[in-house]
């Protein structure tokens, strides 16, 4: 996965486009590179991002090495479905890409219809003709807690991850603001399945703040990560409204968030 500031063994850290998609990609691909990020998660926001679409120029600013599949307005691709095979024939095409995080189909009555093939799949690399390097995982979303009977969705969605031959993206705010202990949460994922993280603060019901603007315990978050050896992507997916308005002021803020995130991650390895 590349030689990123850390070394060896460390995880890199992506810069997510929708930090700054308010932005054009060659300029988020710029403001990332010069941040110091290993590479860019790309959001499939539209279905003009093709295999035509020329990123290779993109590719050669700052690496896409993570991709996001759509997680909304599927109609514009043709359906759940094709969706996530127009993000995998794209992953396919650039050359460092290896990873895609998907958002699992919703559980209402309507979406469980629509996506039976989602519950039928049993590898969906397979299903969604991804060459050999592509990892898939799917991300949590924020839960409202369940009946204190039924089982953990934690517990359900690793279990979907180990049947559809996936991983696990664990997105820190959306677990913050299900009321989880964030701490706890990480530790009951099996290291091997944890594919992704996307990093960004929370309080109460609002997610993706600044590290240090919430009230998760992120150092600590870090950290863990760090003990436990891991050694995947970390992505800072932030609101846009996080940066100022000033590209200069802009790659400064990235900069002092990347290198914190990654004191942290040394902190843990060697504790």
């Amino acid at each position: 996965m590349g030689d990123e500031a850390l070394g060896p063994g460390g995880p890199p850290i992506l810069l997510s486009a929708g930090c700054l998609f308010h932005l054009p990609l060659k300029l988020i691909a710029r403001i990332g590179r010069e941040a110091g990020f290993a590479g860019m998660e790309l959001i499939m926001n539209s279905p003009k991002l093709t295999p035509q679409a020329g990123l290779e120029k993109i590719n050669e600013i700052l690496p896409i090495r993570s991709l996001h599949a759509p997680f909304r307005d599927w109609a514009a691709w043709g359906g759940h479905l094709n969706s996530w095979k127009a993000t995998t024939a794209l992953a396919n095409s650039l050359p460092q890409a290896d990873h895609i995080t998907m958002h699992p189909p919703g559980s209402k009555l309507a979406n469980m219809i629509q996506n039976r093939w989602f519950e039928k799949a049993v590898d969906l690399p397979l299903l969604l003709d991804a060459k050999g390097r592509i990892r898939f995982s799917l991300e949590n979303m924020p839960w409202a807690e369940g009946s204190p009977f039924g089982r953990d969705p934690l517990d359900r969605l690793t279990a979907q991850c180990r049947d559809k031959n996936v991983g696990l993206t664990f997105d820190v705010c959306h677990m913050g603001v299900s009321g989880r202990d964030v701490l706890h949460a990480i530790d009951k994922v099996p290291v091997d399945l944890l594919y992704n993280v996307h990093f960004s603060d929370a309080v109460g019901f609002t997610e993706h703040l600044t590290p240090g603007a919430g009230a998760l315990p992120l150092d600590d978050f870090l950290k863990r990560l760090g003990k436990r050896g891991y050694d995947r992507y970390i992505t800072l997916e932030l609101e846009p409204s996080a940066f100022p308005d000033d590209i200069d002021r802009t790659i400064e803020v990235l900069v002092r968030l990347r290198q914190d995130m990654e004191t942290q991650l040394q902190l843990g390895r060697g504790a």
